[in-house]
C-alpha cells in the first residue's frame, strides 16, 4: 500500500476514536481561499454570517475571492483564478468558479467534525476537484484529514471508490477543458488522491502554525507549459493581528512560497440599521369609563403609529394597524398598537385585537389578553413568553367587519430610499473583474387603500463594462447582453410603476404592476402567492408580458421590438429555527429558454441580508473559448444603511456577484415581490421578534 494510504487511513483511525479535552477550534483559510490548512482544505468552517474577502499566490496561479458563511453547515465561495507567466505580467488565461462546502457533521467528544465541498463546483474545469475533509481538535492540535477528486486527487493513490457503487463515478475525467464543470463531474474519475496535515494554535494569540501534504499532481500545467510541480508538503503560519484579517505564508516543497490575505466582517454585527427608538405610551394603571377612538388615532400618530377603524363589542376592542417595516418588527409595533387601545378602551373590553396590514395586504388578526398585558406593562409581574401563551393568532374576523376604502395612510408621507448599487463578476474566463455602480433614489407612496405607485431615478457613477463587446455574441434581441448601453447613459429611469395589491385572507395575496418595471423592461403582470400562516413553506405564481427598453433614447423610455413573456411558478421554504429560506422557481426567462432555479437566503436581525443561487435553462451561453454553459449563480448581499445622519432610514448597499450581460438564465426584477413584502407580517417574523412586544 502506498504511504500516502497509510498515512490517510492512520489519521482517520485517529480522528475516529480519541476524546479529549479542548479548546473552541478556530478556522484558518487555505491556498484557494476555503477553510483548511495551507494547500488542502479542511472540514471547519467559519462563523455563521461571515462574509470574506481573499487574496492568494503561488505560482502559477493567483486566486481572489468572495466568501460567505451563509448558514452554519453553508458555505458558498464566488471565486476568480488567474494564470501569470511572472509576478511582474499580465493575467494570460481565467479560470472562475463557484465553490461549495458543506459541513456533514459536528465534531463531538469521540467524532469529527466531516465536511464535503467542491472547488469550481460550476466554473472552469482547470480548478475543478471535490473532496471529503475530516477535521479532530486535540488540545492545540487540530488534525486533518480527507479524499479528494479531480484536480485536488489528482495524484491518484487508489482507484475511485465511488466507481464500485455506480459505473457514472469511474468515467475518465477531463482535467481541462472549456466546457465548465458541473454536478456530471462531481466525483468522477478514475483515481483519487489522499490529503491531511495539521495546525497548532500558539500561545501568541492570532498565530496558527500549519503543515500539510496536497495530492494535486498539476498535471494540466505540466501538459500544458512543462510547469514543475513542487513536492507536495508544506510547511507555514497564518496570523490574525485582528478579528477582521488574517495573513499567511507557507514553504511548498522547499522550491515556491505561497501567501494569503483575508479580509473578513460578520454580518450579524452589521450596525446599519436605523437605531432611533419610537418610546411608546404608557399603560395607563387604570381603565377609563368610556372608549375614546379619536383620542386613540392621535397619541398613535404621535408615535408614528396609524391605527384605524377602532371599534369595540362585547368584550373585544381591536384597531386595524397600518405596519411600517421600518418603524420596528412588527410585535413590538403591536405591543404599541394595543397600549393605545387599552388606554381608551371600555373598562369591559378584556381582548384587545390587532389587525396588521402592509399596503393593503391584510395580515394575522392578533388577539391580546389585557390583563396579562396589564400584569407585564405594569405590574411588571409577566412576560412576553406568559402574553404569548394566551394570545391567539390568527383569529376568525367574524365580529369585525370589512375595511372600506378610505385615504392613503400618513398622507403626504413618501417612502423615499437610496441604494448604491454595486454589481460585480468574478465569474468571466473572457475578463478580470467586470463591474459597474449607480446610486439609485427610490419613492413610493401608497396613494389608495390597494393601490401603491413608485419610481425611481438611476446615476450610473462607473463601469468597466466595454471590455465585455467584444466577447458576448451579437444578438438581434438582446436580453442583458446590452448592458454596456445602459451602463453609459449617466442618467436614467429605473422604474415607474402602478401597483394593485389585494388579500384574499391572510394566507392568499395577490398583485397586479405595469409600467417601467426595472431598468431594462417595461411592462405588465403580477403574482400570486400562498403562504399559509403558522406553516414553513409558500407557493406562487407570476406572469409577465415586458417589452424591451431600448438603451439608446432619453431616459432609456421608449421601447424596442422585444416583447418578451416570463413567468414561473415558485415555492419557498423556512428551515424551522433558522433565519434561512429555501427558494425555487421553473418557468420561461426572458429570453425565452426554459428551466428552473435553486435559491438560498440568508436574514440577518440587523436587516442585512444575503442570497445565493443557481439557475440551469435549455439554452446556453457561448465563451470566447468555444466552451458553452447551461448555468448561471451568483450571490447578493445587501446591507442597511439607514442610520447615517442625513440618509434615508430605509436605504441600502447592495452588492451583486454574478455574471454580467448575459443572455439565458435571466429573470425580471420586479419593484414588489409578493414574499418579501409579505415578511413583516408572516408567522416567522412575529415569532421570532415576539420578545419585544413589551418594549
Amino acid at each position: 500500500m502506498q504511504p500516502h494510504a497509510v498515512f490517510f487511513i492512520f489519521s482517520l483511525c485517529i480522528l475516529s476514536g480519541i476524546s479529549v479535552a479542548r479548546a473552541e477550534p478556530s478556522a484558518t483559510p487555505s491556498l484557494y481561499g476555503m477553510m483548511g490548512l495551507n494547500t488542502v482544505p479542511g472540514a471547519r468552517m467559519e462563523e455563521s454570517g461571515n462574509v470574506r474577502a481573499s487574496l492568494s499566490a503561488m505560482g502559477p496561479y493567483a486566486h481572489a475571492g468572495l466568501h460567505v458563511q451563509i448558514a452554519t453547515p453553508l458555505s458558498l465561495t464566488l471565486r476568480q483564478t488567474a494564470r501569470l507567466s511572472s509576478q511582474t505580467a499580465s493575467t494570460d488565461r481565467l479560470y472562475p468558479g463557484l465553490d461549495i462546502k458543506l459541513r456533514l457533521m459536528k465534531e463531538s467528544t469521540y467524532g469529527p467534525e466531516i465536511a464535503l465541498g467542491a472547488l469550481s463546483a460550476i466554473g472552469h474545469k482547470r480548478m475543478a476537484g471535490e473532496y471529503l475533509a475530516l477535521s479532530k481538535q486535540f488540545g492545540n492540535w487540530d488534525l486533518t484529514a480527507g479524499m479528494a477528486w479531480g484536480r485536488l486527487g489528482s495524484a491518484g493513490h487508489i482507484k475511485n471508490p465511488l466507481g464500485f457503487l455506480m459505473s457514472r463515478f469511474d468515467k475518465k475525467r477531463p482535467l481541462d477543458g472549456d466546457n465548465p464543470s458541473g454536478p456530471h463531474d462531481w466525483f468522477t474519475g478514475q483515481d483519487v488522491g489522499f490529503l491531511g496535515g495539521l495546525s497548532y494554535a500558539t500561545p501568541i494569540d492570532g498565530l496558527t502554525l500549519k503543515a500539510d501534504w496536497n495530492a494535486d499532481k498539476y498535471k494540466t500545467e505540466q501538459a500544458a507549459f512543462g510547469y514543475h510541480t513542487p513536492a507536495p508538503w508544506s510547511a507555514g503560519f497564518s496570523y490574525s493581528p485582528r478579528q477582521w484579517i488574517h495573513i499567511g505564508a507557507a514553504l511548498i516543497g522547499g522550491q515556491k512560497i505561497m501567501g494569503t490575505l483575508n479580509l473578513q466582517s460578520p454580518l450579524q454585527n452589521w450596525t446599519g440599521r436605523p437605531t432611533k427608538k419610537h418610546p411608546p405610551k404608557p399603560l395607563y394603571p387604570y381603565r377609563t369609563t368610556a372608549a375614546l377612538p379619536g383620542e386613540t388615532q392621535a397619541a398613535a400618530a404621535v408615535e408614528g403609529l396609524q391605527l384605524e377603524e377602532i371599534k369595540q363589542k362585547n368584550t373585544e376592542s381591536w384597531s386595524r394597524l397600518i405596519v411600517r417595516p421600518d418603524y420596528a418588527p412588527l410585535p413590538q409595533q403591536i405591543g404599541h398598537a394595543a397600549r393605545h387601545i387599552a388606554n381608551n378602551a371600555d373598562p369591559t373590553a378584556e381582548t384587545l385585537v390587532v389587525m396588521p396590514e402592509i399596503y393593503g395586504l391584510k395580515g394575522p388578526n392578533i388577539a391580546l389578553n389585557r390583563r396579562d398585558l396589564e400584569q407585564a406593562l405594569i405590574q411588571h409581574q409577566g412576560s412576553p413568553q406568559e402574553i404569548w401563551r394566551s394570545a391567539h393568532l390568527n383569529v376568525s374576523p367574524e365580529n369585525i367587519p370589512e375595511s372600506t376604502p378610505r385615504k392613503a395612510p400618513f398622507a403626504g408621507e413618501k417612502k423615499l430610499r437610496l441604494i448604491l448599487d454595486n454589481q460585480t463578476s468574478l465569474s468571466e474566463d473572457d475578463n478580470g473583474l467586470i463591474h459597474r455602480s449607480a446610486l439609485i433614489a427610490e419613492g413610493q407612496k401608497q396613494i389608495l387603500t390597494h393601490i401603491v405607485t413608485g419610481g425611481a431615478l438611476r446615476l450610473n457613477l462607473h463601469n468597466n463594462l466595454d471590455q465585455l463587446a467584444g466577447y458576448r455574441r451579437p444578438r438581434a434581441s438582446p436580453t442583458r447582453e446590452d448592458i454596456n448601453d445602459f451602463a453609459h447613459q449617466r442618467i436614467a429611469l429605473d422604474r415607474l410603476y402602478a401597483s394593485i395589491l389585494h388579500s384574499f385572507g391572510p394566507d392568499i395575496h395577490a398583485a397586479a404592476t405595469a409600467g417601467y418595471l426595472e431598468e431594462m423592461y417595461s411592462g405588465i403582470g403580477g403574482e400570486v402567492l400562498y403562504r399559509p400562516f403558522g406553516k414553513t413553506f409558500a407557493l406562487g405564481a407570476e406572469l409577465y408580458q415586458t417589452v424591451k427598453r431600448d438603451p439608446g433614447t432619453p431616459l432609456n423610455l421608449r421601447h424596442a421590438d422585444d416583447h418578451p413573456l416570463t413567468g414561473h411558478i415558485q415555492g419557498w421554504y423556512e428551515i424551522p429555527g433558522t433565519n434561512l429560506t429555501v427558494h425555487a422557481r421553473a418557468g420561461r426567462y426572458l429570453a425565452g429558454d426554459t428551466g428552473g432555479t435553486m435559491g438560498l437566503t440568508r436574514q440577518f436581525d440587523n436587516g442585512a441580508r444575503v442570497e445565493g443561487f443557481i439557475t440551469a435553462t435549455n439554452d446556453s451561453d457561448p465563451d470566447i473559448f468555444g466552451g458553452d454553459t447551461h448555468l448561471y449563480s451568483g450571490m447578493t448581499l445587501r446591507l442597511p444603511i439607514g442610520n447615517i445622519k442625513y440618509i434615508p432610514e430605509s436605504s441600502e448597499v447592495r452588492l451583486s456577484a454574478a455574471p454580467l450581460g448575459r443572455h439565458t438564465g435571466q429573470t425580471l426584477d420586479p419593484p414588489l415581490p409578493l414574499y418579501e413584502l409579505t415578511e413583516p407580517i408572516a408567522y416567522r417574523h412575529i415569532a421570532a421578534h415576539w420578545n419585544k412586544v413589551t418594549e
